[in-house]
């Protein structure tokens, strides 16, 4: 398998040998195609945004009058190994903002970029890692405004972080499912380590019609990333748990590739970038119809039923010790 260390022991190839004006040079070239001129993009102490970006149209203007902010990092050794291309880390950075985005039913916008790393990493790597950025961006129509470079004390240190905005005219939120509720989910979970915690998709299209049945349909939504037992819970109204259907969970071909105990995988691999819905239950049917009529190629399951009690037995029975990610946890 090829690595893709992001560290070079050669130090005229690192990027502390450019400096951080030829560094930024380097970086304003790399984002060319995504970073409008200043003050908009790069350029100035504070990117200028306009309220709407001039790319949406007229229509999509008029309906998307709340705005959205979210922000999450990439690190070496944490996100991504030398296993995964450069291209495929800097991907990733932008895919998971964006998957926040979705989850909201909203439409990506600017972003600022931020890069803390040591003065050992790799001029050639870090020029794949833009690109990889880059490419995404075009892919989930987000334009880049600037941001900001820091170096890292010591050796082997590598973190990107993107703040990203959005827009949206009925914001999807964690909060809102009822008793009764029945809770779906996109695609297949489970294996993500095998290649989809950075080869996936955001659930765009998907996101934005969620948003347009809300709120009589859909209730609320999130994406899969920490794990299907700890995100499913950021759902539930106090007092209730999810009666899940287990025959029903989507396992994906990588969980059984990786084999072992496949609803563990499910539930706790995590990084599946998959939507986990709320729809009201009266609501099901025409819900299950609408979605194949427009997503026919994007497999939708009933797993669970929101049901009044605050403890599941049987989901902890059938997964004894497991648990999904935490920060800070178990060295996590």
């Amino acid at each position: 398998m090829e690595k893709h260390f992001p560290f070079t022991e050669t130090p005229e190839n690192s990027v502390g040998a450019l400096g951080e004006i030829k560094l930024i040079a380097r970086i304003r070239e790399a984002f060319r195609e995504i970073s409008p001129p200043a003050p908009r993009g790069i350029g100035d102490d504070c990117a200028v945004l306009p309220a709407v970006p001039e790319s949406f149209s007229a229509e999509v203007s008029a309906a998307l009058p709340q705005r959205l902010v979210t922000t999450d990092s990439v690190i070496f050794s944490k996100h991504f190994d030398e296993t995964v291309s450069p291209e495929n880390a800097g991907a990733k950075l932008i895919r998971r903002n964006v998957s926040d985005i979705a989850a909201t039913g909203g439409v990506s916008a600017d972003a600022v970029l931020a890069f803390v790393m040591s003065g050992d990493v790799s001029a050639a790597w870090f020029k794949r890692f833009l690109s990889g950025i880059a490419g995404a961006c075009i892919e989930c129509g987000v334009e880049l405004s600037g941001g900001d470079i820091a170096s890292a004390p010591g050796k082997n240190f590598f973190s990107s972080t993107l703040a990203l905005t959005g827009f949206s005219e009925n914001p999807l939120l964690r909060t809102g499912a009822c008793e009764g509720d029945f809770l779906y989910v996109t695609g297949t979970l489970g294996g993500s380590i095998l290649k989809k915690h950075f080869d996936f998709r955001p659930r765009i299209a998907e996101g934005r019609f969620l948003a347009a049945l809300a709120p009589e349909t859909v209730h609320a939504c999130i994406d899969v990333t920490d794990g299907l037992l700890k995100d499913h819970s950021a759902l539930l109204p106090a007092g209730t748990h999810a009666e899940f259907d287990f025959r029903a969970i989507p396992i994906s071909d990588d969980a059984r590739t990786l084999g072992g105990n496949l609803i563990q995988r499910a539930f706790c691999d995590g990084e599946d970038y998959e939507l986990l819905i709320a729809v009201a239950k009266t609501q099901a049917d025409f819900f299950e119809k609408t979605w194949r009529e427009n997503f026919s190629q994007t497999r939708i399951s009933r797993i669970a039923k929101i049901v009044s009690g605050g403890e599941n037995p049987e989901l902890f029975r059938r997964l004894a010790n497991a648990r999904a990610y935490e920060h800070f946890l178990n060295g996590n």
